[in-house]
């Protein structure tokens, strides 16, 4: 026993070790906080409008994300990243109806219904597409991006409907607005679902025997490609690089316009106020440090399982997904919702602003655990 444990010990070790000399690690963590910080000093110095945080994120909603979403899908399609494909889709629905019940039990010591409630909705759902979505890309790549929006559609439909009707208070079909038709038109004509879903067609697509039928190297997109490598005509990528360009440069601003756009907000916000709410701090650190550790052992559950009926399910990419999905502040839709139908709104107000601040060192924190668990090898890279 002694010596598996000396091996267990210095095999930890090496991976920290390699964890903390990562430039991709420091370079990540540098960028999150000088981009939080520009944009907090410029707001506190009122060198730009109040409103500029709205602004930018409006337009990483509309045109960079969606951009992201698409362009992240023009890649060559394999059978594990198939697999992977479907574990998060499915995945993300097992793991978001877990959260939903699970929430209720973490803050069932609050004594009032209206507080539990609110936290509970707040913690099941988390900031996604604003905050989590442009950081795992700008950390982890684009794959890791794909199995993040193949997540989210689960996380949409649960944002919209049970969120919404258990913050309103209405039932489904009571008014317009919680019809199944409206829920399904807001989940579905998002902008970024669009995109993810259009994208996802199209790279399953390239399964079908016989669909690629254009050389990949035609205008010169990738002249290290093999002679006679071909792909499918809606590989825009190959076909249109002009055109994929223009969205990739625009989706590669998402991560840092968003981190702008958060300094910007905590900048217009009282952080005084927040700070003097014990519920905002005690919500922060179960959100940024229990909801995650519960994630992972979950997905090591589920690996262990796999392994030993020798297979895999979970990657590497799925791990930095799911974490990051479950560590990032409450939704500002929820917390919209809090403020529309004045529900412990000003409670909703401080939690979306410290589990901001807490979370900048979450990321810290979650980014070189993750590092240390890919140096191990346990999560295969699809």
């Amino acid at each position: 026993m002694y010596p598996f444990v000396l091996a267990a010990e210095e095999s930890i070790g090496e991976n920290l070790g390699k964890a903390m000399t990562s430039t991709n690690l420091w370079t990540n963590v540098a960028k999150t906080v000088v981009f939080i910080l520009l944009g907090f000093l410029l707001t506190k110095k009122k060198k730009l409008p109040e409103n500029t945080g709205k602004v930018l994120t409006k337009f990483v909603m509309v045109v960079c994300l969606p951009c992201l979403a698409f362009c992240s899908f023009m890649t060559d399609f394999t059978a594990s990243a198939g697999v992977d494909a479907i574990v998060n889709f499915v995945g993300g629905f097992v793991l978001y109806l877990m959260f939903i019940f699970l929430s209720k039990l973490i803050f069932a010591w609050v004594k009032d219904p209206q507080k539990r409630l609110v936290l509970s909705v707040l913690y099941a759902f988390g900031s996604t597409t604003f905050f989590g979505y442009p950081l795992v890309v700008a950390i982890y790549g684009g794959s890791a991006g794909n199995d993040f929006n193949i997540m989210n559609v689960a996380y949409r439909c649960g944002l919209y409907s049970y969120a919404y009707l258990a913050i309103s208070g209405t039932k489904m079909g009571s008014d317009k607005n919680s019809s199944f038709g409206a829920i399904m038109k807001k989940v579905f004509l998002n902008p970024i679902v669009l995109a993810t879903l259009v994208g996802l067609v199209l790279w399953v697509l390239q399964a079908i025997p016989g669909s690629a039928t254009v050389e990949k190297n035609i205008f010169g997109a990738y002249p290290t490609a093999k002679e006679g490598t071909k792909v499918a005509f809606w590989r825009f990528d190959a076909t249109l690089p002009w055109i994929f360009q223009c969205g990739k440069t625009l989706g590669s601003l998402s991560s840092t316009i968003i981190l702008f756009a958060i300094g910007c907000t905590l900048g217009g916000t009282s952080i005084k106020e927040a700070a003097a709410d014990k519920y905002a701090w005690i919500y922060s650190f179960l959100k940024t440090l229990l909801a995650p550790a519960i994630v992972l052992g979950l997905l090591f559950a589920v690996e262990g399982i796999a392994k030993a009926c020798g297979s895999h399910i979970i990657s590497a990419d799925t791990l930095h997904s799911t974490i990051f999905t479950w560590m990032v502040p409450p939704a500002t839709v929820a917390v919209g919702y809090c403020i529309n139908f004045d529900k412990e709104k000003e409670m909703a107000s401080h939690i979306s602003l410290i589990s901001t601040l807490v979370a900048v060192v979450g990321i810290v924190l979650w980014v070189v655990i993750l590092t240390v668990i890919d140096a191990s090898g346990f999560f295969v890279v699809a």
